[in-house]
């Protein structure tokens, strides 16, 4: 409509101004009062002369441009039947075509036109309005352009070929051409200084390109006007919470909120804005009060329901969520925030196939959307066929040493049903006899989502022992997960396996059964506590009782920054040193520090590092200082493979079945097969 409107002045000056007895209508509708210029038009018509062309033309453009189109049509029409092929009255119905966003019928009129007078200033710049209107930039900003030239510097053509570049240069964005999009920008600045369109679309590339310090000093000059400062300021609370500067983000929201108090046009956006910024504080309390008072002042609000959508996903409240995405949607099909939210809930429920279908959803909506194409990278990333390979080399200080292998793949029957296949080898022996052992292990499995709160796992398999003499055994190992709420998980889990440890382990072909129970709690407040028990039933008729425990404090999400304290507790019904570490009673303490990246995709250079220390207490001996450490570094060429080193190193007894200090170094490599 901007555009259409920029025009006005010149398809009214150049009808006839000879008769000034209708001079009133024409300043009317020149002042942009087009309900009282069509009235001023219709009373001179009634009562005066009822087929003054003029007048006609000026009464269907003051009830077209007050938004009776289809009346305005009806005049023009009328007029075309009396006067055929009269240019200016076919002018006036191709932008009559315009106001009735019948784009594509009025783009082929202007092309009529300008066959007939190629050289027209209104039928060039009403053509490039039309290519605009269709998305056509490109073909616009070349008639826009033709415009300028055939009458320089009219500000209706400037102004117009402003538009025509900003247009351009958001589908530019969406197609992650930033460089060009920046570029159009930047002449749009030279025609208009500090103009705001140009300024905010500048800023949002310069965010989406992660250049956050550019797109700072680009909102700081927009807060310099007041009429910017609601939008602006909430431009700067996303970009503090993207720089992890949370309660900065939650100042400028309030700061959005204060400036829109002179804007009431924008007052509804400052106020979600605070809604988002509270909840990246995690006040969820605050921000759910808000919202209900939003909700009595603006009913049925699609932007509204939106947001309390996001602040329930964000609470972990995922069906809450979800069911609130699908209320928006209701109201709003092509809701780019219900769509790509709603697939969001359903992602963090576990129900992937439902999330695929809404990213779908939303890319058909908005093709190329950044965002939507990451999320859908996300999912990829989970569900495409899976390779996975590891090598490394183990000893302990028993002169115990191995040497393993293992290869990995997985893959989706559908997006609830992955199966894996895996192969493992293993070599063992010590340090004066060499590899005298070998254990090969090959297995097969499966995991699937039975209800949102319950995740079953399993895998069954062989693994074969061969040292003096070669045997069999059945591997088996299934996990059933639960989700219990907002923070707690818990899983139990069976596995049967053979113990391999180390050359003499394998001789004396040593099987077992393990029932593990692990429950594990995340606070809100980033307090967690973990605790895993095992019972563990020997075929030589041992049995062993393991508990540990873990309370620990989350310092930071990205990185993962943690510390906290374990606690570990062992015994075993029968000792057997001779054969593997087994005393009546084990304790050990200890503090530890982790941080790591590897949850962070767009990471290239990967690191995690665990550090450890404290004490242990073998039976009734003294206690003995502790210490663990592991190092992992590595590299992610692309989002779909990672490639790592690490190291660790442990004195705690109960690193290794021998109760000896171990260590271990080796390679991980991960493959997701993606186009």
């Amino acid at each position: 409509m901007k555009n259409l409107l920029l025009v006005f002045t010149l398809l009214l000056s150049q009808l006839t101004w000879a008769q000034s007895e209708l001079k009133p209508g024409f300043d009317l509708l020149e002042a942009g009062k087009f309900a009282e210029g069509a009235s001023f038009f219709k009373t001179y018509l009634t009562t005066k002369d009822s087929t003054n062309r003029t007048a006609l033309l000026c009464y269907g453009r003051g009830i077209g441009l007050s938004g009776n189109v289809a009346e305005a049509q009806q005049v023009f029409q009328k007029l075309q039947q009396r006067y055929a092929d009269d240019f200016e009255i076919g002018l006036n119905w191709a932008e009559s075509l315009m106001w009735a966003k019948q784009y594509a019928e009025a783009k082929t009129y202007y092309e009529k036109l300008l066959t007939q007078q190629p050289t027209n200033f209104a039928a060039t710049l009403g053509y490039a309005n039309a290519l605009s209107s269709l998305h056509s930039y490109r073909q616009a900003l070349t008639y826009v352009e033709r415009a300028n030239l055939l009458q320089a510097g009219n500000a209706s053509a400037r102004i117009s070929r402003k538009y025509i570049k900003l247009g351009l240069a958001d589908q530019l964005s969406k197609n992650q051409q930033y460089g060009e999009a920046a570029q159009l920008l930047e002449t749009i600045l030279q025609d208009f200084a500090n103009d705001k369109d140009a300024l905010f679309a500048k800023a949002q590339i310069l965010v989406t390109q992660e250049r956050y310090a550019d797109a700072q000093r680009v909102y700081q000059t927009l807060v310099e006007k007041p009429e910017n400062q609601p939008n602006a300021y909430l431009g700067l609370s996303y970009l503090s919470f993207l720089q992890k500067k949370k309660q900065q983000a939650l100042t400028y929201a309030n700061q959005a909120i204060a400036a829109a108090n002179a804007y009431p046009e924008t007052q509804l956006k400052a106020q979600l804005g605070r809604v988002s910024a509270l909840g990246w504080n995690e006040k969820f309390r605050q921000a759910f009060a808000l919202l209900d008072s939003l909700d009595s002042r603006y009913p049925n609000n699609v932007d509204v329901t939106v947001s309390r959508a996001t602040l329930s996903v964000w609470n972990k409240q995922y069906a809450k969520g979800a069911e609130l995405y699908q209320q928006a949607l209701q109201l709003k099909p092509s809701s780019f925030d219900g769509n790509l939210g709603y697939a969001d809930a359903r992602h963090a429920e576990g129900n992937d196939a439902e999330a695929y279908r809404y990213v779908r959803k939303t890319l058909e909506f908005y093709p190329n959307q950044l965002d939507a194409t990451r999320f859908m990278q996300r999912l990829d990333l989970a569900h495409k066929p899976t390779v996975t390979t590891q090598a490394f080399v183990s000893r302990d200080n028993g002169n115990n040493v191995s040497t393993n292998y293992s290869l990995n793949a997985a893959f989706d029957l559908n997006t609830n049903f992955r199966v894996n296949v895996g192969y493992r080898e293993r070599y063992v022996g010590t340090v004066s006899e060499g590899r005298n052992a070998n254990v090969k292990t090959m297995t097969a499995g499966f995991r699937t989502r039975l209800a949102p709160f319950w995740t079953v796992s399993g895998n069954a398999g062989l693994i074969r022992l061969q040292k003096d003499s070669t045997v069999s055994h059945l591997n088996v190992n299934i996990t059933n997960e639960f989700k219990i709420g907002r923070y707690q998980m818990a899983d139990i889990r069976y596995n049967r396996d053979a113990q391999n440890f180390t050359a003499g382990l394998v001789g004396y072909n040593i099987t077992y059964h393990n029932l593990i129970g692990t429950y594990n709690l995340a606070t809100p407040f980033k307090l967690g506590f973990y605790s895993q028990y095992i019972h563990t039933l020997y075929s030589d008729d041992n049995q062993q009782k393991s508990l540990f425990a873990s309370l620990y404090y989350d310092l930071k999400y990205a990185p993962v920054i943690k510390a906290g304290v374990n606690v570990q507790l062992m015994s075993f019904a029968q000792q057997r040193p001779e054969v593997y570490f087994s005393p009546s009673q084990f304790m050990s303490v200890e503090s530890f520090f982790h941080i790591e990246n590897l949850t962070m995709p767009k990471q290239k250079l990967l690191y995690q590092v665990a550090l450890a220390g404290g004490v242990q207490r073998i039976e009734q001996e003294a206690w003995q200082p502790t210490y663990r450490l592991s190092f992992q570094s590595g590299y992610r060429p692309a989002k779909n493979i990672e490639i790592m080193a690490y190291v660790l190193k442990s004195n705690i007894a109960t690193s290794s079945v021998t109760g000896y200090s171990y260590s271990e170094a080796g390679l991980k490599g991960r493959w997701v097969i993606v186009k």
